[in-house]
């Protein structure tokens, strides 16, 4: 293919010019000349491979006489064509055939490493030409070639070398040790480092190594890639994932259970903020050597986002864009209408006449698209000079769910300017985000209950609803009963019922570094976030939830602003070759206020054409309050000094120490400050002088560390004050009025939970860099746990009182591994993964604490039946229920505490069974290349851990067919068993599971255009297939503490998620 080059302006033949070349490529010549005269270079890319370096200095020549010394001596020939360069491979005459033949030689010669050692599998390469051989097993090769051809040495772990054929027939050839993954940059905290000087657990993730598919959230990215980082999720294109760093730290849920985020040095940045496709980097700091340096807030670990920027040179633009469908990977098995008529016949129950009318109806895909649809577009840009730096991106998503009437679009705007100025001394970086999230919720989104008390979740009543209904009634409205204690019109649900959401977040930064003399540095960081959510809710005047109300409006407007100013000074020096030390000192302020807003409610609304857009139009009964909500005003302010020294000595002896003091209004007068240390060490023992005659490693380092954090995540301001609300109503002068009282408790000695962390590892490479990876060991042990604890109220003002009451141990091992098991000149293959180990344990619970009882599926007739347990001695998920002994006379039966069976078991007959953490997690993926072609696929999974089946135990009720569903297993049940969904052992699965996360296979082809300068399409598939054992829907399960009211505790499947899909996509990508 002959393409257009290069191009810059019109220019005439004529036009003189100035080349200063030695040994240049002639690509980069051309470069040159199309800049200085206008002209297009035409040339196949393949040809300009076969060019010879060239060495020229003219001044004010013409471009032909430019041309002829340049094309001197090459293979080449060129045309010129009104005011294009044609350029092409020379005709060869019979007698350049022949000085070929004479002048091909056989090149024999060995390969060897700078220790002299000779290395196997070597790709030799004639250059310009698909020739090519490897080195055998004691390095030694065989070629053909011409005299002056090319000879490229390529070899895995090593830079790659040419050399020129003379007249020699044999040579020794010497490879040196590639050193750019050593010196790879990491982010830490509030700097960076190198793989080589690192002293902590830092694993980075590249742009190139993301989880592909349809990402809502950078957490999706990580899934499975990080050892010890568990994060899960369900299928809600609205929902949250879960992360989970090296075992839970914490009773507490939400932001205190989760790691602390970074977006280019913005510490709490929002993740909205951030398109996927703009990230370049993910590192994560896993231990608190690492981490301490942000205190109180890195607990559950550190995981920093650095987007990519843009580099001086001319204005380039890349687009990125994929179109996604998706599908129901797994459902729950229910019994069919006809089913359930023949099951309930043939145990002689029967069907009022509301609870069959002759529906035949499958709720499931009654309440879903035959699709999902997800598209994605991405067009960033950067460019500009060594002083001013400029880039940005747009960015919009949207993703449809397969749930009828849920999804959401985004559209995310990010600008970066990069000056520098007083002679390059200081440089300043100004960036604005902002996006715009407009969702479609559920009713299962929020917490509710309907008029009868019963739990109106989406996700239950699709399976409690009885199929023998119809969806409609005769004329076209919705079938409702209103006397129905379980379950609701499914489809009502998301018709009668609308949730809608708008997030406007904006955030602006302003960074700064200044060079002063001595090595010092001044760097600053100001930045200012506005996160304004609209929630606007609507039950139809036919809503079941809302019945009788004529429809009922929620509205309310919330903002939450988060200021940030941080500075410090940095100062690096260096002693001779030996003696390498760092220094940094700062201070920062962080003031977050949220919930600064209102809410305002009201209903009897003349028409539901309006819904929640007009409150006024609703006129309200007599004695009618209207709903301000609960979110109050809070401001928290947290305020840290911190310092880090590090120093290396031969850069083998490498030294880190850091502390902080944070201080915050979130915990008692008497506990505001705390201190929080880390030191650590490395020793590269690859380094030292009796490693230099080994040949087995190329790079080994052992690292130890200990350090301590603090967890102030998810705490409101006010937590250890006194505080006053609303306690209810009294009646007078004929009005109800709002009650105020206290209902809280002051704890002035309420203080952060403390982790102290010790971490020790090694990193190694061997096999000449083809196999490397890291083994890291941890214990980290949680202190001052803060719970809600039963108190008296004859000493206090309400009965409970949040406080420390405990500690956590977590131990594990962690191992990863990377390896290119091949590597030759048109085919690679790259395999890499990780297992990590974790073993969690609560070790103590306050004197007023000894257990806590958790875990409330809420299934029919076992309102506030618990299945797990919080105690000393257990791991936090520990299951806590009945034995199940098998069927008695048609009766299940369970072992009693006495040790007898029973068929009337009791709270009291429960006992410790099994625990929902998993033992290992792991992620295994392989990336193969031929020639433009790529294949990747990435494996993950867990193991070791149970779930309590509460979705199949809930509505196994053979007894109850003519009242709601039942799964599939009630068919084959005896009608007898009126025990038969009690949670039980029987309920009890294994957790374990392998899934595809993901397949991308893709082409990819450089354009050397003025337009286009290279494509790439993709197709990638998701969540392909799974392998378990567990007859739920997935095994998967948030390992969050999150809504334990609804029964979703750890390892607890109560059907009350949104469901996995499947999905398959196709992109472009254009470089421009």
């Amino acid at each position: 293919m002959t393409i257009a080059l290069f191009h810059v302006s019109a220019a005439s033949l004529a036009q003189k010019v100035n080349l200063d070349k030695k040994n240049a490529p002639l690509k980069a010549v051309f470069n040159e000349l199309a800049k200085q005269t206008g002209y297009d270079f035409l040339v196949d890319a393949k040809t300009l491979e076969k060019a010879k370096p060239v060495t020229v200095s003219l001044k004010n020549a013409s471009l032909e006489e430019a041309l002829q010394i340049c094309f001197k001596d090459q293979p080449l020939e060129y045309s010129i064509d009104d005011k294009s360069v044609v350029i092409k491979e020379k005709e060869k005459t019979i007698f350049d055939r022949i000085k070929e033949y004479m002048n091909a030689v056989t090149i024999t010669g060995t390969v060897v490493d700078e220790k002299g050692v000779p290395l196997p599998g070597v790709s030799v390469q004639v250059k310009g030409t698909a020739k090519t051989v490897a080195t055998s097993g004691t390095g030694t090769f065989s070629i053909n070639a011409d005299k002056g051809a090319t000879l490229v040495f390529r070899y895995i772990g090593f830079e790659a070398k040419e050399v020129v054929i003379g007249t020699e027939n044999n040579i020794k050839v010497t490879l040196r040790e590639d050193q750019k993954a050593l010196n790879e940059v990491v982010v830490v905290g509030y700097g960076t480092s190198t793989k080589k000087e690192l002293t902590s657990a830092i694993t980075t993730i590249k742009a190139e190594d993301f989880n592909a598919g349809v990402v809502t959230s950078p957490a999706a990215l990580l899934e499975g890639k990080v050892a010890g980082l568990n994060i899960t999720s369900d299928g809600n294109p609205n929902g949250t994932a879960t992360v989970t760093l090296r075992g839970p730290s914490s009773l507490r849920a939400g932001a205190a259970s989760s790691p602390f985020y970074i977006i280019d040095g913005v510490p709490g940045a929002d993740f909205n903020l951030v398109a996927p496709s703009d990230i370049a980097s993910i590192d994560v700091l896993k231990d608190a050597s690492a981490s301490a340096i942000y205190g109180t807030r890195a607990t559950n670990g550190v995981i920093i986002v650095t987007t990519k920027k843009a580099k001086p040179g001319q204005l380039r633009m890349n687009y990125d864009a994929y179109a996604s469908m998706e599908k129901i990977a797994n459902q729950f098995e229910l019994a069919t209408a006809d089913q359930l008529r023949t099951y309930a016949a043939a145990t002689g129950q029967s069907f009022t006449p509301e609870n069959d009318n002759g529906g035949n109806t499958d709720w499931q895909k009654v309440t879903q698209r035959n699709s999902g649809f997800a598209q994605n577009h991405n067009l960033s840009f950067g460019g500009g000079t060594e002083k001013t730096v400029f880039g940005g991106s747009l960015n919009y998503l949207e993703n449809r769910g397969i749930i009828k009437n849920t999804g959401f679009d985004r559209f995310v705007g990010r600008l970066n300017l990069s000056q520098k100025t007083l002679n390059d001394k200081l440089k300043l970086d100004f960036s604005l985000s902002n996006s715009v999230t407009n969702s479609d919720l559920l009713v299962n989104d929020i917490p509710l209950t309907s008029v009868n008390g019963k739990d109106p979740g989406f996700f239950k009543s699709i399976i409690q609803y009885l199929p023998t209904r119809t969806v409609y009634n005769a004329d076209g409205s919705l079938y409702v009963d209103p006397t129905l204690v379980l379950g609701y019109n499914p489809l009502g649900l998301i018709t009668n019922d609308t949730y809608k959401q708008k997030i406007n977040l904006l955030l602006g930064n302003v960074k700064g570094e200044l060079t002063l003399p001595a090595g010092i540095f001044y760097n600053f960081n100001l930045a200012y976030q506005n996160r304004t959510t609209f929630n606007d809710t609507y039950y139809n005047s036919k809503s079941e939830i809302a019945q009788n109300l004529n429809g009922s409006a929620i509205r309310s407007t919330y903002q939450d602003t988060k200021k940030l100013f941080e500075n410090y000074l940095s100062y690096s020096h260096k002693w001779g070759s030996d003696h390498d030390f760092k220094a940094l000192a700062g201070y920062s302020y962080d003031e977050t206020t949220t919930g600064n807003g209102f809410q305002s409610t009201n209903q009897n609304f003349i028409s539901d054409e309006t819904s929640y857009n007009n409150l006024a139009l609703g006129t309200a009964p007599s004695g009618y309050r209207v709903n301000y909500g609960t979110v109050q005003v809070e401001t928290l302010r947290l305020i840290s000094f911190y310092s880090r020294l590090n120093y290396s000595y031969k850069g083998k002896y490498i030294f880190q120490a850091s502390v902080r003091r944070d201080g915050s209004n979130a915990f008692g007068a008497n506990n505001r400050w705390g201190y929080f240390p880390a030191g650590s060490a490395a020793w590269r023992i690859i380094d030292e002088s009796f490693m230099k005659s080994q040949t087995i490693f190329d790079d080994l380092k052992l690292r130890i560390g200990y350090g301590k954090t603090g967890n102030s995540q998810g705490f409101p301001a006010y937590t250890p004050l006194t505080q006053y609300g609303t306690t209810g109503n009294f009646y007078y002068n004929s009005a109800f009025i709002g009650a105020i009282g206290p209902t809280q408790n002051p704890n002035p000695d309420l203080k952060w939970e403390t982790t102290g962390t010790v971490n020790a590892g090694v990193d190694f490479s061997f096999l000449k860099g083809r196999l490397g990876g890291s083994v890291d060991v941890y214990q980290k042990k949680t202190t001052d746990m803060i719970s809600v604890i039963p108190v008296s109220t004859v000493t206090n003002l309400v009965s409970t009182l949040t406080a420390n009451v405990g500690s956590m141990d977590n131990k594990g091992v962690e191992i990863s591994l990377n390896a290119t098991p091949v590597k030759a000149a048109n085919f690679a293959w790259e395999t890499y993964g990780n297992i990590s180990f974790n073993k969690n344990k609560i070790t103590s619970l306050g004197t007023n604490l000894s257990k806590i009882y958790a875990g409330v599926p809420e299934g029919p007739g076992q309102s506030g039946v618990t299945v797990s347990i919080i105690e000393a001695g257990y791991p936090l998920g520990q299951f806590y229920t009945l034995q199940y002994l098998g069927l008695t006379n048609g009766v299940s039966t369970y072992l009693g505490a006495d040790g007898n069976p029973t068929t009337t078991p009791k709270s009291t007959d429960q006992t410790y069974a099994g625990n929902a953490q998993p033992t290992y997690i792991f992620g295994w993926g392989n990336n193969f290349t031929y020639k433009n072609f790529s294949l990747n696929f990435f494996f993950r999974g867990q193991g070791g851990n149970k779930i309590m089946n509460a979705s199949l135990a809930s509505y196994n009720q053979p007894t109850q067919v003519t009242t709601h569903n039942v799964p599939v297993l009630t068919l084959s049940e005896p009608v007898t068993d009126i025990n038969a969904h009690l949670y039980s052992t029987r309920y009890l699965e294994n957790g374990a599971f392998v899934r595809l996360s993901n397949a991308t296979l893709a082409y990819k082809f450089k354009l050397a255009g003025n337009y286009v300068h290279g494509i790439r399409f993709y197709l990638t598939g998701t969540n392909l297939f799974l392998i378990t054992k567990y007859k739920g829907v997935d095994p998967e399960l948030n390992l969050s503490l999150n809504n334990q009211a609804s029964g979703q505790f750890i390892g607890v499947d109560s059907n009350n998620f949104y469901p996995k899909t499947r999905s398959f996509l196709a992109g472009i990508q254009l470089d421009l």
